[in-house]
């Protein structure tokens, strides 16, 4: 019953930290991203690997959210459908 409660507790946690990174600012994104590669050098992780992930977060930090879909015609074509019926 317990172990069973804190897989809840930690599926409940991601899920909570997964939603709160993508609904934040862009900006408090890429702050937040660079902070990664201290705290991974802080948890003891070497810096060949820490400069890793702070690659990959910074990344995604940048990839994800509003603004960032030039490439993607998804927001293009609701548009234009919105102005056909309109």
């Amino acid at each position: 019953m317990l172990l069973q409660n804190l897989v809840v507790l930690l599926i409940v946690a991601a899920a909570a930290g997964y939603s709160a990174w993508k609904l934040a600012p862009a900006h408090w994104r890429r702050g937040a991203a660079k902070q990664s590669g201290q705290i991974a050098r802080a948890a003891g992780v070497g810096e060949t690997l820490a400069r890793r992930i702070e690659i990959r977060v910074v990344a995604a930090a940048d990839a994800s959210g509003c603004g960032n879909c030039g490439p993607c015609k998804g927001c293009a074509v609701g548009r234009a459908g919105d102005e056909a019926r309109g």
